[in-house]
């Protein structure tokens, strides 16, 4: 049987116990043991099953005794398993005993506290670290709005990117963005360490393998040898949502801090920041998806609106381009009075579906080359009616319906169909009733030409204060000039020709295959 002899002049006081140390544990007790009851002690191997040592086991805390003459036998158990053994005078066995015991409990005690105290500390840096994560994470979310513009989307990106910095303690990040599969230039935040072309050659090599996971560099990052001196770290996250491709989020070099002069702390990125760039990277990569879903929305509801705005002209094509310049027209006055842009962009889109209503009036009245008489007139009113009607199921065009219903109220109460007054007719309908009126006049219809710009402001003016708001006709007269200039460049859409089958073959719905393309093979 072999053991070990702990000499109280040899015994080291650190104690330490991982998943691989146990022993290292036993040891440190027995040396602590030593040092009190100043003895030499032995740990009995772990095959000893004399009585005492099996005694002493089966009694954790409790220390066994064997009398051999003047000499008695003394065994402990140890946290770990293992039993010191010690030998001293009879006469002093107890009190040496209950020495020892109380020592080991007292160090047992300092262990387990340290333990928990460890723990605890480990604990209270993770919850920090959650929470600076969670806070990060909660900062970008509730800044975050959907832009509209590509230089909108590009702004949206590096202020979402901004907090990350600091987060993973970057000295830079870029955002690499697509176009068609095509990298755009690198978005910093900061510092540009890397040229355009580096930093896409960078992505080409390490882009399979941020596919499936942040990719983590300290050492051998492989950019060009002249960047070498710039980039010493890097992280690169994949930015892709619902199997779409969004970019790629690079940091580079980890600044350093006051942990890192610690002998243990590990320099340059580690898990935990790729992790917390991984998370914040999934949800940029959400909010990119959200505007894309956005943009097509946008892009159905304004054809959904042309469609409309077609149907009306297709039903009295001497106005065909009327809502366009009435819209454009509403756009710019409410600018000018200090709408907002989606205030503006909300009576642009009133205005052109400000005369939806007429697809409901007689083809007799609606193209009629000359003046109504009074029933007819009756007829021609009912528009803004059947207008409201056919638009109040959609809940997105709830708030152009004020709009659409008022636009021909007049100021003095004299207008259609619910003969509001001056300040009770809703913004939108008397910016659109200056507007319609004056395009009106300056456009050319089948039974007369268009009036001068100069004639029909001096009418707007006229009946300013009877049909029309005076503060409206008064901005609108200031403005003339950009008014004009909206209507003088304005140009109608063309009718699309559908294309002619060829050869005996239809064109429409052939697969693969769009109007434009079997057009332009045509040309």
């Amino acid at each position: 049987m072999n053991s070990h002899d702990i000499d109280p002049s040899e015994h080291s006081p650190s104690i330490r116990a991982t998943g691989g140390q146990l022993r290292q544990l036993d040891q440190s007790m027995a040396a602590r043991l030593a040092e009190q009851i100043e003895l030499s002690i032995r740990i009995a191997a772990d095959d000893d099953d004399t009585t005492l040592i099996v005694q002493a086991k089966s009694q954790p805390g409790k220390v066994q005794l064997e009398t051999r003459g003047e000499q008695v036998r003394s065994a402990l158990a140890l946290p770990q398993g293992s039993v010191a053994v010690w030998e001293c005078e009879s006469g002093h066995a107890k009190r040496i005993a209950n020495h020892a015991a109380a020592v080991l409990q007292l160090a047992i005690t300092k262990h387990e506290n340290n333990q928990l105290l460890s723990e605890v500390q480990s604990l209270t840096n993770q919850v920090m670290q959650d929470f600076e994560e969670l806070s990060l994470i909660r900062t970008l979310a509730s800044s975050l709005e959907l832009p509209q513009s590509t230089d909108d989307i590009d702004t949206f990106v590096v202020s979402s990117l901004l907090p990350l910095v600091s987060g993973v303690g970057a000295e830079s990040i870029a955002a690499v963005l697509t176009d068609d599969n095509q990298m755009r230039a690198p978005l910093w935040t900061g510092k540009k360490l890397l040229s355009n072309e580096a930093t896409w050659n960078l992505i080409e090599r390490l882009r399979d393998e941020a596919a499936s996971r942040p990719v983590v560099r300290n050492h051998d990052i492989g950019c060009d040898p002249d960047c070498d001196d710039l980039v010493h770290e890097i992280m690169l996250v994949e930015c892709a949502s619902e199997a779409r491709k969004h970019g790629w989020i690079l940091s580079c070099n980890r600044m350093r801090d006051e942990k890192d002069d610690l002998p243990w702390a590990q320099l340059g990125f580690t898990t935990v920041q790729a992790s917390l760039m991984e998370t914040v990277t999934n949800q940029l990569a959400s909010q990119l998806n959200n505007i894309r879903l956005l943009r097509q929305k946008e892009e159905l509801f304004t054809d959904v609106i042309r469609a409309l705005v077609n149907a009306v002209e297709a039903r009295d094509p001497y106005t065909c381009g009327h809502s366009e310049r009435v819209a454009s027209f509403a756009r710019l006055i409410a600018a000018k009075i200090g709408f907002s842009p989606s205030e503006c962009e909300r009576i642009y889109l009133t205005g052109l579906l400000h005369d939806v209503g007429k697809i409901a009036i007689p083809d007799g009245v609606l193209q009629k080359p000359n003046s109504l008489n009074p029933e007819e007139r009756e007829i021609i009113e009912t528009h803004t009616d059947f207008g409201w009607r056919i638009l109040h199921e959609l809940e997105a065009l709830q708030d152009i319906l004020p709009g659409v219903l008022y636009h021909h109220e007049h100021w003095d109460g004299g207008g259609y169909p619910d003969r509001l007054v001056g300040e009770n007719i809703p913004i939108d309908g008397r910016v659109l009733a200056v507007c319609d009126a004056f395009d009106a006049m300056t456009s050319d219809r089948p039974y007369r030409r268009g009036m001068s710009v100069e004639k029909a402001i001096g009418i707007l003016q006229g009946g300013a204060g009877q049909f029309w708001d005076p503060n409206l006709v008064n901005v609108f007269a200031q403005h003339l000039d950009e008014i004009d200039h909206v209507r003088r460049s304005h140009r109608p859409r063309v009718p699309i020709t559908r294309p002619a089958p060829i050869d005996g073959q239809p064109v429409i719905g052939i697969a693969g295959v769009s109007v434009s393309s079997i057009a332009n093979l045509s040309e």
